[in-house]
């Protein structure tokens, strides 16, 4: 039983290094530069394993380059998306007109079209990765990961806002109020630390959302097309006539990459909630 409960963090684990490494140290995976050319469309074969695309370029050298932009816009979405839905989620449990207008920013996000807004604000914008980052998380602190309009009380900042109105009746916060401390000092110093179990595992799966919009972005054209993505190698694939031309690998890898991606961060965060409901039933 107990290795059959390490077994999604290891296997999380092992997928999240093999994309780690592809990011910061893809010369491991390849021998090839990501804009050497080669002849167009060329089939797979044991120089190119997924063969080459409509610019020459090998496609599995892009797919290994492109795990570095994916992750990077997918993990800094995600922290800068946990700053937001922690700090909302924290001043939204305040008493009075503070607690009010942040319960009610709240209300208005969740009601929004996500990805019509994203879609309407990337193409205004640009799409820069750093672009696509802040409109990312601007749209995701309240929805992480990506539950319906129904389900929506867990989402992050919902879930923060919970977790600090139950801290607040703890006894030492009530004792933090009668030593006459700030409300901005019981925040940062005694409620933020006590939020990390929620943190971490709403990071985790926030990261899967970020990469999944992003990656929905960069397909419909919206993504940054000079530090390409594995959504944007999908838009490529599909406006270059990869499918005409029987190229399938060109289609199917980026996509395969990004649900083991997410896979990756999921089995880690399933793993991460296990422990927790072990630790409380004991």
């Amino acid at each position: 039983m107990r290795k059959k409960g390490f077994l999604p963090l290891i296997l999380g684990l092992l997928l999240l290094t093999v994309f780690a490494l592809a990011a910061f140290a893809p010369e491991i995976f390849t021998n090839y530069e990501q804009k050497e050319l080669f002849t167009k469309w060329l089939p797979i074969s044991r120089g190119h394993l997924l063969g080459t695309n409509a610019m020459g370029y090998d496609i599995f050298t892009e797919l290994v380059y492109g795990a570095r932009q994916t992750l990077l816009v997918g993990v800094l979405s995600s922290i800068l998306t946990l700053i937001l839905g922690a700090g909302i989620g924290i001043l939204g449990s305040f008493h009075g007109w503070v607690g009010q207008i942040f319960n009610g920013l709240i209300q208005i996000f969740v009601l929004l079209p996500k990805l019509i807004t994203l879609i309407v604000l990337a193409t205004f914008f640009g799409s820069s990765a750093a672009h696509l980052i802040i409109l990312i998380a601007a749209f995701s602190w309240v929805d992480p990961t990506g539950l319906s309009l129904e389900e929506s009380y867990a989402a992050l900042a919902r879930a923060v806002r919970a977790k600090v109105l139950q801290l607040h009746t703890q006894p030492f916060i009530e004792s933090c109020r009668i030593l006459g401390y700030s409300r901005a000092h019981i925040a940062v110093r005694h409620i933020l630390p006590n939020l990390s179990d929620v943190l971490l595992s709403r990071f985790l799966l926030g990261v899967n959302s970020c990469i999944m919009m992003e990656s929905t972005l960069s397909f419909l054209g919206l993504g940054d097309l000079y530090r390409p993505t594995w959504g944007t190698m999908v838009n490529f694939a599909y406006k270059r006539g990869a499918f005409l031309r029987g190229a399938y690998q060109y289609l199917l890898a980026p996509g395969v990459c990004v649900m083991l991606l997410c896979l990756a961060f999921y089995l880690i965060s399933l793993w991460l909630t296990a422990r927790k409901e072990t630790i409380l039933e004991a």
